[in-house]
């Protein structure tokens, strides 16, 4: 082989082709194959759309009809970073086609998602797949949720809940029923009406981003911890490490369509304070906090709601937000607690309704509640 020769062959190695400013597919990818070709010019087609509404002609119709026309994509919820449209996101960044596999009557395209690299520093934000099958006599586009909880997962119904989870696990029907049984109760007590839900769990958030659709995603690094979602408008909840029995998410599922002007630290509280965080209580995550104010004097509890999470395992929004939430049921019960769900969603709104209701002057807040966890968690001499 001549120099001219092996340097064509080192750039086909490395070259992409390309078919459009920002998708591109693999070199190794056989496009002239017809069970390639036609899912794949369908995937990239609808890359290549200008905006999502525009891309619904590439999608299943069933799941268009669902979820519609402009969130049918439900991947859209990982890589949309805050924007409403994932097709007019990719002007921003890369997509690269990887392969195009065929498993049983779907073809399975695996994508990876990037943003262009900051000197030595790569910027890959994910490797997540889609799949293309029969729809009539078209072929179209489908979430891999649903194909992957068909080909992978097993179900089982227990009331309004419909629990998908991985073929070994021993589905425990105790935890399952008392799982509904909390959200027969939490639907009386705040007057909500209930619907179905789809929950979706696994032992790790791996386990349960590859269910999703997802090979790799950014973040995901580190001791695996409890964690959980709750898609609400979809009425989806997953949740990786807690099994059949992890109500927080079901709480939002219930109560966020029911309170829309709800202030995120109060929408937050809620959840924590009745169905836990990160499968823990509310009561472990303040003993925590406890202990991280005693050692930090310098955080300013009069300005809460600038704070962030504490560590990988407990959040301000969660714990503070709970504590608050504690406060309103131990005065007012559930109405109390409905009465700050409807006050507002803006910083102003939440100082405000916790002053109202409960008393809590924003300027006393880092004394009052110090003094309130030391009376709780410890020797009494704080916030004094």
């Amino acid at each position: 082989m001549n120099l001219g020769q092996l340097s064509i062959v080192l750039l086909l190695g490395h070259a992409v082709f390309c078919y459009g400013q920002s998708v591109s597919i693999n070199y190794d990818i056989d496009s002239t194959l017809h069970r390639v070709s036609e899912p794949l010019n369908l995937w990239l087609n609808f890359l290549n759309s200008p905006d999502d509404s525009t891309g619904a002609v590439y999608w299943n119709p069933s799941e268009v009809e669902r979820f519609g026309r402009d969130s049918y994509f439900l991947i859209e919820n990982e890589l949309q970073f805050g924007t409403d449209n994932f097709l007019g996101l990719l002007k921003y960044a890369d997509i690269k086609v990887l392969s195009v596999r065929t498993i049983d009557e779907y073809h399975q395209i695996t994508s990876l998602m990037e943003f262009p690299r900051k000197g030595q520093v790569s910027n890959v934000q994910y490797i997540f797949h889609v799949y293309a099958a029969a729809s009539g006599e078209e072929l179209k586009l489908f979430n891999p949720l649903f194909i992957n909880a068909r080909l992978y997962l097993a179900r089982s119904t227990v009331g309004f809940i419909n629990f998908h989870y991985p073929k070994s696990h021993k589905f425990n029907l105790q935890l399952a029923q008392r799982q509904n049984d909390f959200l027969l109760e939490l639907s009386e007590s705040f007057g909500v009406a209930i619907d179905t839900i789809d929950y979706y769990f696994a032992p790790t958030t791996a386990a349960i981003q590859e269910i999703k659709g997802f090979d790799f995603i950014i973040g995901d690094n580190g001791i695996p911890i409890p964690s959980g979602k709750a898609d609400a408008a979809n009425r989806l909840v997953y949740s990786a490490g807690l099994d059949e029995y992890y109500p927080h998410e079901f709480i939002h599922i219930l109560l966020n369509p029911a309170f829309p002007n709800c202030h995120l630290w109060i929408n937050e509280g809620v959840a924590t304070f009745f169905g836990m965080s990160r499968g823990q209580s509310l009561d472990w995550h303040l003993r925590r906090l406890h202990d991280h104010l005693r050692t930090h004097p310098e955080i300013d509890l009069n300005n809460m709601l600038k704070l962030r999470s504490m560590d990988r395992y407990t959040d301000y929004r969660y714990v503070l937000g709970g504590f608050i939430v504690r406060q309103a049921f131990t005065k007012g019960g559930y109405e109390l607690i409905k009465a700050l769900m409807n006050a507002g969603k803006t910083d102003e709104d939440f100082y405000a309704a916790i002053d109202r209701h409960l008393g809590l002057k924003r300027l006393s807040l880092n004394s009052r509640i110090r003094a309130e966890l030391a009376r709780s968690f410890g020797d009494g001499k704080e916030g004094q």
